[in-house]
């Protein structure tokens, strides 16, 4: 992007409201422009128009009196001529009349013309009409006769600041009113948009209900009825799936554990058959606690934890249960005090995967800090150990991605899904000091 495009970016409207409104007195303040320039156009050749037709019906009335009044020579009646009109013989000579100083050698210089011609003054502030002449006796001579401007161009500059200020005003109200209009056009928009977001929050079963498709927003009130029956379908569907497989895994599972349990008390002379059963033991215990985290987002729902409640102070225990005494754990949590918007249960399996994983992969110490935010409450797990290869920070959360350590690749993936099931989130920062991996769990606060 060149640095114009971002200039103009900076400056354009962030809102639709705001491309209306703007695009309405843009399109307002053209037309009013064009307006303008057609008015001082038609103005200005009206002016010019009315100039030349005063010096025309001026000079011709003159023109017939002095031939009127003359018999045998050229002779012009002593009141007759008006101010700004001279007389000139055949010879290019005064005879009578005078006008100002300023434009005296321009009618001098037309005195001499043969044929009707206009001339600007030297201000440009007066016309001047030549027009040739013969009396009845067959004397020649010219009336030259000058007309002040002023006036007529005072008339135009009133005319462009009238226009001006009546420009003004339109765009103006257009603004206002293209505001007010699109105000009330997009209200309802914007409240579906709210109720939509708090639905999407509390759950899934609300509709917007506009009635008959009578109007463009009652039809989208219906495409976006029938879209969320879509949606709550489908997460109907998945909660089902999921809880099926995990009342269907649970049994096997739990037969798992205990048989691996039961041979692990009959005791075995072979290290080696003993060490596969404690493997077998803690996995499926592993496995048991993500199907049941499963189990409850899909018993729960959108919905899940709303109406609970927890502090950081409720989350430790579990997290440093999960944490072990393998590595040193750093417990900086004592400075957050505020209320999170979901049960201490689920928060701590949303989090202990990630404590569990960083315990995996530190040398000697995990640090479990907490920051509370206007909204949310962010929790950051750190460790001292290799880090996360950058070829791995694209896919770390998904589905059976695992790291080094050949784990199952499920307990980060988990943790990301059961935090956004209660408006929060699991992504990887960029380190700690002195090397290893940070995650940042967000928390929304009641």
């Amino acid at each position: 992007m060149t640095p114009v495009d971002r200039s103009l970016r900076r400056f354009a409207p962030r809102s639709f409201r705001g491309t209306i409104v703007a695009s309405t007195v843009g399109l307002m303040t053209v037309a009013m422009v064009v307006v303008g320039l057609g008015i001082q156009v038609v103005l200005g050749f009206t002016a010019q128009r009315d100039i030349r037709q005063v010096l025309d019906e001026r000079s011709s009335a003159m023109v017939t009196v002095i031939q009127q009044a003359s018999g045998s020579s050229l002779t012009v009646p002593p009141d007759a001529l008006e101010p700004g009109m001279v007389v000139y013989d055949a010879s290019g000579n005064r005879v009578a009349g005078s006008v100002e100083s300023g434009v005296r050698d321009a009618a001098d210089d037309l005195g001499t013309t043969d044929v009707v011609r206009t001339v600007r003054g030297p201000s440009d502030e007066e016309r001047l009409l030549g027009t040739p002449f013969t009396t009845p006796s067959g004397d020649a001579g010219v009336l030259v006769v000058s007309q002040e401007t002023g006036p007529y161009e005072r008339s135009e500059l009133y005319a462009l600041l009238a226009t001006i200020v009546l420009g003004l005003v339109v765009v103006g109200a257009a603004a206002v009113m293209a505001l007010r209009v699109t105000r009330q056009a997009l209200r309802p928009v914007t409240q579906m948009a709210d109720r939509a977001a708090e639905w999407s929050e509390l759950e899934l079963t609300h509709r917007f209900a506009l009635g008959p498709p009578t109007n463009e927003l009652a039809a989208l009130g219906e495409t976006l009825d029938h879209l969320l029956d879509r949606v709550a379908a489908a997460i109907r569907s998945e909660q089902r799936l999921t809880s099926e497989l995990a009342h269907e895994l649970r049994t096997p599972l739990t037969a798992i554990q205990g048989t691996a349990d039961l041979a692990r008390l009959r005791g075995d002379e072979d290290d080696t058959l003993r060490e596969s059963l404690e493997q077998i033991s803690t996995s499926a215990r592993e496995m048991g606690v993500v199907i049941s985290t499963l189990l409850d987002i899909a018993r729960d729902g959108t919905a899940v934890g709303r109406e609970q409640a927890c502090r950081m102070a409720d989350v430790v225990p579990g997290l440093l249960a999960e944490a072990g005494d393998d590595v040193e754990v750093l417990d900086r949590t004592a400075g957050s005090t505020a209320r999170m918007a979901a049960p201490a249960a689920l928060v701590v399996r949303a989090v202990a995967p990630v404590v569990g994983n960083a315990v995996r992969h530190a040398r000697q110490r995990v640090v479990i800090d907490a920051t509370d935010h206007p909204d949310h409450v962010e929790v950051v797990v750190g460790d001292d150990g290799p880090g996360v290869t950058p070829a791995l920070r694209e896919t770390l959360f998904e589905p059976g991605v695992s790291g080094a350590d050949g784990g199952a690749g499920l307990g980060l993936g988990i943790a990301r899904r059961v935090a956004r099931s209660f408006g929060g989130d699991v992504t990887l920062d960029a380190g700690v000091d002195g090397g290893g991996a940070a995650f940042r769990i967000s928390v929304p606060r009641r």
